[in-house]
């Protein structure tokens, strides 16, 4: 029994400790505090469109171009001698003034319209001495914008030009191309519908269509560089002649292919500045326009009977322009501007053949424009 009682107790403490290896430790669970951090909500609030445009007043006083004689002398008392007893550059066009307004509303965000009207005025008398120097009337130009979105754009165009002829275009803009500070900076199409009247609205009037071709960009050295081609066909209600002729059946037409070419380089010399002061001396020029017409152009002389060459198919105008012109900032809403300048051009002789002796013609300007 005492061996049986010892070998039950033996077993018993083996059990035992057996039982303790098999506990496992149960886990402490520490509890943790969630911090839920609310972030803050910025709200943006964009702008209410605000209508916002410009006016702009400039009077210019142009001088006598170059070489050019103040008086047309009647040499002959019939009048039908040539008018050969004078420099005839930019006749028609010396001593006179300009006074030009511009304006501009973008009325909505789409919708925006700008004017521009010059009228021109004769600083000269017309006396006995026959004085024909200086230009005289109004022209008007207004344009109406509607943007279709970022690359197509309408525009619908009225003028009245110095001679009271009218015309009226409309154009549908293209941006095919924009690359602000490249070479070529943007390139834009525009289709277009074109009618002219003359004054008297009879029946005169041609009927283009065509499409314009505006390119802009920016050269070394700080120059900038822009223009236009235009191709225009046009449709005329009346015959022109082209030949000394003036065969009704060869040489009467009534249509014609006249594309115009326009480039011009701009740079501006900044001499000094302040907040709100600045001189600068600014240049600009180019072909202001380049003519291909399909055609050379005659007219019947009423005293002759004769068929005498009036135009030219192909013609061309180059000019350069200087200006030292000085602005001042009067508040963040007005500035005004002075200056005085002087043109380079083939004013008279335009033909490409022959176009030579380029004149200059001085002129000065004071101005100013104000923002809204």
């Amino acid at each position: 029994m005492k061996k049986l009682a010892l070998l039950l107790g033996s077993l018993l403490v083996v059990g035992t400790a057996a039982q303790a290896k098999e506990v496992i430790a149960a886990p402490v669970e520490v509890s943790k505090e969630v911090v839920v951090v609310a972030e803050e909500v910025v709200e943006v609030i964009t702008p209410a469109f605000r209508p916002s445009g410009y006016v702009g007043v400039q009077y210019r006083a142009y001088g006598e171009t170059e070489g050019h004689g103040d008086k047309i002398i009647d040499r002959n008392a019939n009048g039908d001698a040539a008018d050969d007893n004078q420099d005839t550059w930019n006749r028609g066009a010396n001593n006179y003034s300009r006074l030009e307004t511009t304006f501009g509303v973008q009325a909505t965000e789409n919708f925006s319209f700008e004017g521009r009207i010059r009228d021109y005025n004769n600083l000269e008398s017309n006396d006995s001495d026959k004085y024909d120097n200086g230009e005289a009337g109004t022209e008007t130009r207004l344009r109406a914008y509607y943007q279709h979105n970022d690359w197509l754009t309408s525009r619908v165009q009225y003028r009245d030009e110095e001679d009271d002829s009218q015309n009226l275009e409309y154009q549908i803009r293209m941006l095919a191309y924009k690359n602000e500070g490249g070479l070529l900076s943007k390139l834009l199409f525009a289709p277009k519908v074109y009618h002219s009247f003359p004054e008297d609205g009879g029946g005169n009037y041609m009927n283009t269509i065509g499409m314009d071709i505006e390119y802009a960009g920016n050269l070394p050295l700080g120059f900038t560089w822009d223009g236009t081609i235009y191709l225009n066909q046009n449709f005329y209600n009346h015959d022109f002649y082209t030949g000394a002729n003036g065969d009704q059946g060869k040489d009467a037409k009534d249509t014609e292919f006249a594309p115009e070419w326009e480039i011009y380089l701009y740079r501006t010399f900044a001499l000094y500045s302040t907040d709100r002061y600045a001189i600068d001396l600014n240049f600009e020029g180019g072909y202001d326009p380049y003519k291909f017409g399909q055609y050379d152009k005659y007219t019947e002389d009423t005293k002759t009977g004769q068929y005498v060459k009036t135009s030219n198919k192909t013609t061309y105008s180059l000019y350069a322009q200087f200006a030292l012109e000085a602005d001042y900032k009067i508040n963040e809403y007005l500035t005004a501007n002075a200056g005085v300048a002087a043109e380079y051009r083939n004013w008279s002789n335009t033909d490409q053949n022959s176009a030579s002796h380029w004149r200059w013609q001085p002129f000065a300007f004071v101005g100013m424009k104000t923002t809204f």
